[in-house]
């Protein structure tokens, strides 16, 4: 590389360096005079100016940059500000200008935001400025935005993202609810280099996506073998609630020592089934889930009784999305307003009460209206489907009653019906 292509190169690193400096000095700068603002007249301008020269052999060569900070017109309570880069000669340098021009006023513009009575508890910035963060299940912990990234409370603590600075004295001094992680507070463990390319050999994972699993794993482990069947519920939500079939074999897919932990090789190795598998990478672990006697080959029964258990939870998870939509529903309907209180009532008036024989409009059978009466009529219906779903399985694997399915008749209507792998989807991946 020749003197006339490393020159440029020199200046170049030579101005982004002098603009990094200068543009840090101004900020500052800028905060201490945010500070003054208090106990003093009001600050109208002020001009940082330096120089930098280059050498490089028989060649010198001097710019001069300059950041203004113009504030006009602007009181205590603005928050406006203005930077302001002259132009370069250096048409290379002008766009590292642009872009840090561009992140200092950025930056000036989110530390306009100041939670008064606030202070941060890593670096004690009092009043916080810029965002906030509050965590949710102390009863008074905040940090900056600055602090945030450095990770030194309790992992499983969930925080608030809070921009707009709340009145002082309306800052809630309570936990704002439960942890929601049942892992340890402080889990120190970590996964060797080694560790991350037997992972990624093993799985369809890549590095970083091991690393944030395994920091989820942490959250979760509430044991060091692992993660245990109660938390395992814990993770399902409303599905919890009840014992399913699915939910066990799930279970017992994850476990693969059988030890009743999920430990964190486990975890990756299901999830990346789940999550990155083809359908030829689910059909034996969805083989395994019917195998109810484990005798290697699938009877009737076992499809039946695992049919039934998809079907449930299918049905509970309806019910759950179904509730969750009449109760936004009903908080965000308001169909009173503007009309008289006899409009509250939808059934006719009868033109004479004392007429016995008027007409009354019969239920639906099975169904007397209510949503809570709509689930055991499919329930009942379901038994029906799903001896129906067993016998077509059976029809199309060319099977007696009395046989049992083996393996590689199992994948080969697999391949042909969706519906034998559709129970082992249809929880996620739990984690």
């Amino acid at each position: 590389m020749n003197r006339q292509n490393v020159r440029p190169l020199v200046l170049g690193a030579a101005v982004g360096a002098t603009v990094v400096v200068l543009t840090y000095q101004a900020i500052r700068y800028m905060r201490e005079q945010r500070k003054r603002l208090a106990t003093q007249a009001e600050v109208d301008s002020f001009n940082t100016t330096q120089s930098a020269t280059l050498s490089y052999g028989q060649v010198d060569h001097e710019n001069t940059f300059s950041l203004a900070w113009e504030p006009p017109g602007r009181t205590a309570a603005s928050g406006d500000t203005t930077l302001s880069i002259p132009e370069v000669h250096d048409s290379d340098a002008q766009p590292l200008l642009n872009l840090l021009y561009n992140i200092a006023e950025n930056q000036a513009r989110t530390d306009g935001y100041v939670h008064r009575g606030i202070t941060c508890n890593i670096c004690g910035q009092s009043p916080l400025c810029g965002v906030r963060f509050k965590c949710a299940n102390c009863i008074d912990y905040d940090i900056c935005e600055r602090c945030e990234p450095k990770d030194l409370h309790n992992r499983t603590h969930l925080f608030l993202k809070i921009r707009v600075p709340l009145p002082p004295l309306a800052n809630p001094r309570i936990p704002l609810f439960k942890p929601l992680y049942p892992g340890k507070e402080r889990n120190a463990s970590t996964l060797s280099w080694d560790e991350i390319t037997k992972f990624k050999k093993d799985t369809n994972f890549e590095q970083f996506e091991i690393e944030a699993l395994f920091q989820q794993y942490k959250s979760l482990c509430n044991s060091e073998k692992g993660i245990s069947r109660e938390v395992f519920d814990q993770c399902l939500g409303p599905l919890a609630s009840g014992k399913n079939l699915v939910v066990d074999r799930l279970f017992k897919f994850y476990d693969q020592n059988s030890d009743r932990y999920i430990d964190f090789p486990e975890m990756l190795s299901g999830m990346s089934v789940l999550v990155k598998g083809s359908k030829l990478d689910k059909i034996p672990h969805a083989f395994d889930g019917y195998d109810l006697d484990n005798k290697g080959s699938i009877s009737k029964e076992n499809l039946r009784r695992m049919f039934k258990a998809y079907f449930n939870i299918t049905i509970e998870l309806v019910r759950d999305v179904v509730k969750a939509c009449e109760e936004e529903m009903m908080a965000n309907f308001d169909d009173s307003t503007g009309k008289p209180v006899s409009a509250l009532f939808s059934a006719p008036i009868p033109a004479d009460s004392s007429n016995n024989n008027a007409y009354v409009k019969a239920p639906i059978p099975g169904n007397p209206g209510g949503r809570e009466g709509m689930w055991p009529v499919m329930e009942a219906m379901s038994q029906d489907a799903i001896d129906e779903m067993a016998d077509n399985v059976y029809k199309i694997a060319k099977l007696h009653d009395g046989q049992r399915m083996t393996f590689a008749k199992f994948k080969e209507v697999s391949l042909m019906d969706n519906s034998l792998v559709a129970w082992f989807d249809a929880l996620g991946t739990v984690f």
